[in-house]
């Protein structure tokens, strides 16, 4: 197993020849100084005692993921127990969940690529505003060259194989494509324009930012690297109206895979495709945007409520039978007899549970009950 010291210093190194690449001292000192912060933070990941465990079902090739007995444990707390993600390219889901549940934990679970996710798939997990430096927004946003060679190389290896490469090239250059160097700094300088920067305040070093603006920085790199996989966890809460908006309509044209955190049931319904329900330790996947998910888990409840009321009657009933001829005549302690044996048998099939019922499904949807 590689030591956290390790990984640290790896990080120090690659971070030193990304700035070395870029020819600027002010930008080494920067990107050294974030390496040491994402390699301590990786560190306290690692230490952190969670654990993951889970089997991928899906082709190692394959661009979606399907996870068959996750289970997540935090600090000795289960999470989520013997349940199934399945995540599918093109498709943009919203990760939903009472306050407290572990949603935020396995968006970090999934970044830190502790769940079996394929190799292939490049994964960004926006937790934290962008680093404080002498680098300009906008050279923040495109500082990324190193994928891009990296990306390079591993074409050039791959196309030198008896089969070419076959699709794992092919994914390569689909990569290489969404990193064209040369629409870099237009498309960087649009996607930061979108989220409320004008052409000066892209020339501004990001240490003159709040933290705020730096964590629209942070943003706006993500969605321009494009990755195969997306994670943001709340991303609207550090933007006005304005820019809200202009999320909204560009994450619609995401054409990956998107996981998003957000309490705003309208920037759900605009952008997600599907709902992911974290309860009672399991995860529940819905088709279609916030309101859809809202009316058929409503329809789901209805009928497990009318299922609850069913069982709990008979139950009721057969108990109070038992309760007034179990000792009675030998015809009648038969029958109490037999309908112990059918309450016992129901008991063992598994009773259908009591649901939180629509007032607490209203409350998510009003915005009083967080999720």
């Amino acid at each position: 197993m590689v030591s956290d010291a390790s990984k640290k210093k790896a990080a120090q190194k690659k971070a030193a020849a990304a700035a070395k690449r870029g020819g600027k001292a002010a930008v080494a000192a920067a990107s050294s100084k974030a390496a040491d912060k994402v390699a301590d933070k990786i560190a306290d990941i690692r230490i952190s005692d969670r654990t993951c465990t889970g089997v991928l079902c899906s082709h190692p090739l394959s661009r979606d993921i399907r996870i068959e007995s996750l289970s997540v444990t935090f600090h000795g707390h289960d999470l989520i127990v013997d349940s199934e993600l399945e995540l599918n390219y093109g498709r943009r889901y919203g990760l939903l969940g009472l306050n407290g549940c572990g949603k935020s934990t396995l968006l970090t679970a999934i970044g830190c690529r502790e769940l079996p996710i394929p190799e292939h798939m490049d994964i960004h997990h926006l937790s934290r505003e962008i680093e404080a430096s002498d680098m300009s927004a906008l050279e923040a946003v495109i500082a990324c060259d190193e994928e891009r060679l990296k990306l390079e190389r591993e074409a050039e290896t791959l196309a030198a194989q008896d089969d070419g490469g076959g699709e794992a090239l092919e994914r390569v250059y689909e990569r290489l494509d969404a990193l064209d160097a040369a629409t870099a700094e237009k498309r960087a300088a649009e996607i930061l324009h979108g989220l409320g920067f004008d052409k000066q305040m892209q020339a501004k070093k990001t240490r003159d930012f709040s933290g705020g603006w730096r964590m629209r920085i942070a943003l706006a790199r993500a969605l321009f690297m494009n990755p195969t996989v997306l994670l943001l966890d709340e991303p609207t809460n550090h933007l006005d109206l304005e820019a809200c908006v202009w999320l909204e309509e560009s994450l619609k044209k995401f054409e990956r895979i998107l996981v998003v955190i957000s309490h705003s049931q309208d920037f759900l319904n605009g952008v997600c495709t599907n709902i992911i329900h974290m309860q009672s330790k399991k995860l529940k996947m819905y088709t279609g945007n916030y309101d859809q998910y809202v009316q058929t888990r409503g329809d789901l409840e209805e009928n497990q409520m009318k299922q609850y009321k069913w069982e709990q009657e008979q139950i009721a009933n057969m108990k109070e039978y038992i309760a007034r001829f179990g000792h009675g005549s030998a015809k009648l302690a038969r029958q109490a007899q037999s309908k112990e044996k059918t309450l016992a048998k129901m008991e063992r099939g598994g009773l259908t549970e009591k649901t939180p019922g629509l007032l607490l499904l209203d409350q998510m949807v009003q915005g009083r009950v967080h999720y």
